[in-house]
């Protein structure tokens, strides 16, 4: 089914391809099924569990193209599926409405397609038989049994803010007193008439949130994210043993790094969130300061917004880890043209709604507070945008997320989305670059006159682009063109809504 399809447009015909074309990966589950399958059920739980998905009951999976065989008894699946989902003894939750699951008849055969919606986070995991130990994700094309940390790591992420809990029988001599004074500093700068600089250490963090009197013992209590913002880097190693931050400089052609940053080695400070933060940003702005594009007429033109959004990046990376977890480790890399930012645990609002913007859920929010008070976090959640905006104003390759329950990897680019394959030969970028700024789908013909390019030359180039998955064909024959591979959510959904449409279509002209 053609990405660029307009879902009104969607026929009978193409749901059709579609369907024999379509393979297991991610989100596509195909199973055959006389009746609801009891497999069915592991992979509810896994789409609920991870990112969502569509089940397709009648298709079996073939090499080349599936065959469809159709649910032997549709009425009883369905019957059966809707008691299921009504069954607290089967499923801990019920994940799936009524315009989630579309009957279809396609050459004569019944086709049931579910789609199972990622479930909130604070209903995780689903798991089935009225067991935590049924609890399913998906990884790849399949699906598998949640670990019993991977259970651990859901139970957290239904209660997140668990860095606003105290460091029991810890104190003010476990925070790096540099720290403090530098970080009081910079704070009363901000907020001048809360006269924080006056205070001592202990009465401004008690005033900012960062620590708190037990109202029985009068004891003080440090929060654990005032210690892993502030603290001695052994004093939080004692609390969170997995504790690690990892900055590395991975430009030019060093097969290793030119330059490093890291807890595990000798540094002039506590490496604590707050020391690493003002470490790598500093030497990252310094690197953007090298970077430069080229308009139209060859002037160079810093990217004037670029240090914002790497500034946005580092704060998420840092605020929204699972220090518990721990693995992987908080690691930022800079390459030439890109930067990768990585924290261990998911993201707690779903990719489409951090690009969306205006919903904040910081997994630490001790740790996001100590950032808003230095001006350098937004409570509105609206550094997703900020991100993709300002790839868009610099023509940049657009940032990709990728979340699950063990890590959340983003990747931001600081060159076009051709030049961010360097690998490419000259023919092949100028092949992909007209493709990518074309607004619909090209013809071999079309690429030969737009780039003066011998059929030859443009169809070696469209060899190694399909091979690299870069683009992707459509039709056959004269009518074959070529247009931008697209496995995005947003496709995923387009789909969804084109059955949709296709099942009110079809209901209407056999009624």
């Amino acid at each position: 089914m053609e990405d660029t399809k307009n879902p009104e447009q969607i026929s009978e015909e193409e749901l059709k391809e579609w369907l024999l074309n379509i393979h297991e990966r991610y989100f596509i589950e195909l199973k055959k099924a006389n009746e609801l399958p009891n497999s069915f059920w592991e992979s509810y739980s896994a789409f609920s569990n991870t990112s969502g998905g569509w089940i397709i009951l009648g298709v079996v999976e073939r090499e080349g193209k599936n065959e469809i065989v159709g649910v032997g008894n549709s009425e009883k699946t369905l019957t059966s599926l809707w008691d299921q989902l009504s069954n607290t003894n089967k499923v801990s939750f019920r994940n799936v409405n009524n315009q989630d699951v579309n009957t279809y008849v396609i050459d004569g055969k019944t086709i049931i397609i579910v789609y199972v919606k990622e479930a909130a986070e604070n209903m995780k995991p689903i798991y089935i038989g009225n067991k935590l130990e049924n609890t399913w994700i998906r990884t790849g094309d399949g699906d598998r049994r949640a670990t019993k940390e991977e259970l651990a790591a859901f139970m957290r992420n239904a209660q997140p803010e668990q860095d606003n809990q105290p460091a029991d029988h810890f104190t003010i001599d476990d925070l790096d007193i540099d720290s403090v004074i530098t970080y009081k500093e910079r704070v009363s700068k901000r907020f001048p008439k809360k006269r924080y600089i006056e205070m001592d250490n202990q009465q401004f963090l008690n005033e900012i949130g960062a620590c708190y009197k037990d109202r029985n013992t009068e004891e003080l209590k440090i929060k654990r994210g005032t210690l892993l913002f502030l603290g001695k880097c052994n004093s939080i190693k004692e609390i969170f043993p997995h504790f690690h931050l990892d900055f590395f400089n991975r430009r030019g052609n060093n097969p290793r790094w030119s330059d490093r940053v890291s807890d595990d080695e000798p540094n002039d400070y506590e490496m604590n969130i707050y020391n690493f933060y003002n470490i790598v940003f500093d030497k990252i702005k310094i690197l953007l300061q090298e970077s430069f594009v080229l308009d139209n007429e060859q002037q160079r033109l810093p990217l004037s917004d670029f240090d914002e959004t790497i500034r946005e990046c580092l704060v998420n990376c840092l605020a929204h880890a699972d220090y518990v977890q721990g693995y992987p480790t908080v690691k930022i890399d800079v390459y030439d043209g890109w930067f990768c930012f990585v924290n261990p645990g998911k993201m707690l609002i779903s990719t489409e709604q951090f690009f969306l913007g205006g919903d904040s859920r910081p997994r630490n929010e001790t740790i996001m507070k100590l950032f808003r008070l230095l001006g350098v976090s937004e409570r509105q959640g609206f550094g997703g945008p900020l991100i993709y905006k300002t790839a868009m104003q610099n023509d940049c390759r657009r940032p990709e997320i990728q979340t699950n329950i063990e890590r959340t990897e983003l990747k931001i680019w600081n060159i076009d989305l051709v030049d961010s394959y360097p690998n490419l030969a000259a023919d092949e970028k100028n092949v992909l670059r007209y493709i990518v700024k074309s607004s619909q789908a090209q013809s071999v013909n079309a690429m030969k006159k737009a780039l003066n390019m011998t059929e030859y030359r443009v169809r070696a180039s469209i060899k190694i682009l399909e091979d690299n998955e870069l683009i992707r064909k459509i039709g056959n024959g004269p009518s074959t063109k070529y247009t931008i591979e697209m496995e995005s959510v947003e496709f995923w959904t387009q789909i969804q809504m084109a059955m949709d449409l296709l099942k009110k279509h079809m209901s209407r002209t056999t009624s």
